[in-house]
């Protein structure tokens, strides 16, 4: 086994409702359509899971867990936007951004021979 570089990013994703928020590293996906979280980040920001629309995500297996939408600050690049997400119980880190949501506000280049990534927004 050796060591995988991911693009990993600082964000802080925030409840629309109250002021709770909740840093986290996230990673860059473009794999992912959609934005993953998971579902203790949820619980930190007051979000009742009662209230929101249960949902099953497929891929390489599957995870239950429930939509909602939230507020994502790039503080490194003065960038806020609303997204809805998918919050799992069972995912194995504590985000994924999307293509859907999050790639509209950056430029992003990924050069794995180099084991780097760029990002500006736009």
């Amino acid at each position: 086994m050796s060591w995988v570089h991911r693009p990993l990013i600082n964000i802080e994703v925030r409840a629309l409702e109250g002021n709770e928020k909740a840093p986290i590293l996230a990673m860059i996906d473009s794999g992912t359509d959609g934005t993953v979280f998971h579902a203790d980040i949820a619980q930190t920001l007051g979000i009742d899971e009662a209230r929101c629309k249960r949902g099953v995500l497929g891929g390489i297996g599957s995870l239950e867990g429930f939509y909602t939408e939230v507020k994502i600050v790039v503080p490194d690049f003065n960038v806020s936007f609303r997204a809805p997400v998918f919050f799992g119980k069972k995912l194995p880190m504590d985000g994924l951004l999307g293509q859907a949501a999050f790639f509209p506000h950056f430029k992003i280049r990924f050069e794995k021979h180099k084991n780097k990534f760029y990002l500006a927004a736009v």
